[in-house]
């Protein structure tokens, strides 16, 4: 077997899941040396657990993990198949075999490895995501695009939801099914586009992205606050003096904010407790925009924080 790096992210969620809880107090710390990686550690308990050719399932599978996070491979899969030998029954010894197979290119051998963990619980959440993610591999559009929609049958309308299914496609070029579903992730959480911006299975997709992402499309849900004020300094992405009187006065403040600020020619967009964004009216002037969920102030409440913001902003362009 060549030694191959997993190409999916998934892949390594699916490689260094939980196995089933252990009576076995030496597989619980071997477990505990995985989740620290510390893969070496894990090993040497797992070789007294498993000598002289023990059959022991759950240290099959956990051996096999810890080979796979020290680059061993090879190992890995001849534990893991051993595993299932001795215990068809473990559902993440077949999602582990599908992330192996993956890694060889094998994407027929880990689809059928995907249906097995599927007959082990059929109404885990994650069955049809990972199927339509192996579908894709396959060039199987059609097979892809049912999988997914039954993923989000179950997982619900989410943007977690569509933005895994957008990366999916994305990493192997799938443009259009991509940017759908980016663009729906965006419209139920616009911190999806920040998400996208730095997640390099988006690379190598087109222009069409980069429009995606200059693009604001963030509705308000019924009966959000807002308020706007406008200031005679001009939004301006190179040099903007607005922005960052807006940041100064948040700190000034004490309110809390995400350091990740997009900044395009056409607007800024700060998250804190609000959503504050800034752009230049038709008339050159900037506007500071502030808006949030109806439930997370009161109106008093609203009024009274939004107020001091941008009093605080004007005393700033002012000095």
């Amino acid at each position: 077997m060549r030694h191959l790096v997993p190409s999916l992210s998934f892949v390594l969620t699916l490689l260094l899941s939980a196995p089933p809880a252990s009576a076995d107090q030496r597989l619980v710390e071997a477990r505990r040396h995985l989740d620290a990686s510390r893969p070496e550690e894990a090993l040497e308990i797992l070789e007294t657990v498993l000598k002289r050719g023990r059959k022991n399932a759950e240290a099959l599978l956990l051996r096999s993990t810890a080979r796979v996070m020290v680059a061993d491979l090879q190992g890995g899969y001849q534990d893991l198949r051993r595993a299932l030998k001795i215990d068809p029954g473990l559902r993440q010894g077949w999602l582990n075999l599908a992330g192996l197979e993956i890694a060889e290119g094998r994407y027929q051998e880990a689809y059928d490895a995907l249906r097995e963990a599927e007959k082990l619980d059929p109404g885990a959440v994650d069955n049809h995501l990972n199927l339509g993610a192996v579908s894709v591999m396959q060039g199987a559009d059609a097979a892809a695009a049912e999988h997914f929609t039954r993923y989000l049958e179950r997982a619900g309308e989410t943007a977690d939801a569509h933005f895994l299914i957008a990366a999916n496609y994305a990493l192997f070029g799938r443009e259009s099914p991509a940017l759908e579903h980016l663009q729906r992730a965006i419209e139920l959480d616009d911190g999806s586009r920040l998400r996208a911006r730095s997640d390099s299975r988006f690379l190598d997709l087109g222009p069409r992205l980069q429009e995606l992402l200059e693009r604001d499309l963030y509705q308000p849900p019924p009966g959000a606050h807002s308020a706007a004020a406008a200031f005679p300094v001009a939004y301006d992405a190179d040099d903007n003096r607005l922005l960052f009187a807006v940041l100064k006065a948040l700190d000034q403040l004490d309110i809390a904010h995400d350091p990740a600020v997009e900044s395009n020619p056409a607007w800024g967009l700060v998250r804190a407790e609000m959503r504050i964004k800034v752009y230049n009216q038709a008339n050159g002037t900037g506007v500071v925009s502030l808006s949030a969920p109806p439930e997370k102030y009161t109106a008093g409440d609203w009024q009274r924080r939004t107020q001091e913001l941008l009093r605080t902003i004007h005393g700033i362009l002012s000095e």
